[in-house]
């Protein structure tokens, strides 16, 4: 169990933003929360974040000083981390067969478990898609663009990629979900 140094919420280690001090005292984000040394756990919740610098937490959770950062560019490192933590899960998704992307693959959701729209797709193919999840009761979201998600593919530019396994695609609800947190306060949340 870990609790947050802001909300003294306790919960399970994945649960918080693992944030670890560097030798010269720079704060950074630990995503696969396995860095070294001691570690200061916050909610994926904007204002825990935006509090944590303002109540200087990080000083009394490292028991030293701890560089200067602004709130905006440790938001941008948690969403920038989660951001990273979709694209492994989509690259080993791949791997392991359990996604389908294209046009053709997604011609029929059929045991697709959660659909990843691109934001730059066509407007006519995403509310296509987007009718079919809907009536198929599929979660979805648009993120990202085009030649991103077929980069992380390992294919060429793809509008949508379907994921076929409930657990990764449980998964990548929680990662998003917990995108929107982080970013909701500025309201430029991406669901």
């Amino acid at each position: 169990m870990r609790t947050c140094v802001v909300c003294r919420t306790a919960a399970p280690r994945g649960t918080f933003v693992r944030i670890v001090r560097d030798p010269e005292g720079r704060l950074f984000v630990d995503r696969l929360l396995k860095a070294p040394g001691r570690g200061a756990h916050v909610c994926y919740d904007r204002s825990c974040l935006e509090q944590s610098l303002r109540r200087k937490a990080y000083n009394r959770a490292f028991e030293g000083p701890v560089a200067p950062m602004e709130a905006e560019a440790l938001v941008a490192a948690v969403v920038a981390a989660i951001d990273a933590r979709i694209d492994d899960r989509l690259a080993l998704a791949r791997r392991a067969g359990q996604v389908r992307s294209g046009g053709q693959a997604l011609s029929s959701l059929e045991g697709v478990a959660f659909l990843l729209l691109a934001e730059d797709a066509a407007d006519d193919s995403a509310e296509r898609l987007i009718g079919r999840a809907r009536t198929a009761e599929i979660p979805w979201i648009r993120h990202g663009t085009a030649a991103r998600l077929g980069e992380v593919l390992g294919k060429g530019r793809r509008i949508a990629a379907g994921l076929t396994d409930a657990a990764v695609a449980a998964a990548l609800d929680l990662d998003f979900e917990r995108r929107n947190r982080v970013l909701v306060a500025a309201g430029t949340g991406s669901r």
